[in-house]
């Protein structure tokens, strides 16, 4: 994700409810430099083990808000990788069987993306400089890692915790080692009668507003090889000049592609 113009930084902890789960959650804070608790009160958000997986909680939202984790082997992402025939994200990489782009996902989140391109053989390297969400997505993958389904793609990605905007404008400044700069905005323009789904809502009271997609946008044409792609809402604007080259068009969303 991208630098936020957050004012005053959430407070989260590591939470451990069980004597038994301490040791892990010590661990987790501090290489998070966050503190272990075994009480949320204070706290806007928890990290905490459930089931095996790193869940992120809301400590002020209401207790049937779901927590936010991330699932590559189950669920939808397991579906999409199973029939991503028709999914519009691999035509708008220019997708080759026989020679699959090299992808920069200078947005990460939660990867949901990323991890489709590495399924039908992508190269991924995907940027995340927010130290939790990172965490999330580090776990998604190792338990994917774990998997026989999802081994061998995990082999595929590279996960940098670091700055997207820097690294792109590094990458512009040396050799061209991407085939494709993929951009997806986590918090979009919505109109206000539009519902962000209540995975967003948290991650976006926990990360804050973006301020520097079009610097990562202007940095992002000069480092891609190829192509830059970028995902936006399906009514939203283009993000920024030049205009794309063309664009592919969903229910809800469209991918805007700029060959270079």
């Amino acid at each position: 994700m991208k630098q936020t113009l957050s004012i005053t930084p959430p407070r989260v902890g590591i939470f451990y409810p069980e004597p038994g789960q301490k040791e892990r959650a010590e661990l987790l804070a501090r290489s998070l430099q966050l503190p272990a608790i075994t009480d949320s009160t204070g706290y806007d958000f928890i990290l905490s083990y459930v089931h095996n997986r790193l869940c992120l909680s809301s400590s002020t939202e209401s207790r049937h808000m779901s927590p936010v984790y991330v699932e590559f082997i189950g669920g939808a992402a397991g579906f999409r990788r199973k029939h991503a025939g028709r999914e519009m994200l691999l035509r708008a990489m220019g997708f080759r069987q026989d020679r699959p782009p090299v992808v920069l996902d200078a947005t990460g989140g939660l990867g949901r993306d990323g991890f489709l391109l590495a399924s039908h053989g992508c190269r991924v390297h995907m940027l995340e400089r927010n130290r939790i969400v990172a965490a999330l997505l580090e776990d998604g993958l190792r338990r994917a890692s774990e998997h026989q389904d999802t081994h061998a793609i995990t082999g595929r990605i590279q996960l940098s915790i670091r700055d997207s905007l820097q690294y792109l404008l590094d990458t512009a400044r040396g050799e061209k080692k991407y085939d494709v700069v993929y951009l997806d905005p986590m918090f979009p323009e919505r109109s206000k009668s539009a519902l962000v789904k209540k995975e967003m809502q948290m991650l976006q009271k926990l990360v804050g507003r973006e301020n520097d997609t079009q610097q990562l946008f202007t940095a992002a044409l000069s480092a891609a090889r190829r192509r830059v792609v970028v995902k936006r809402p399906k009514t939203a604007p283009p993000l920024a000049d030049p205009p794309p080259s063309h664009s592919l068009n969903g229910k809800t969303t469209r991918f805007d592609v700029y060959m270079l």
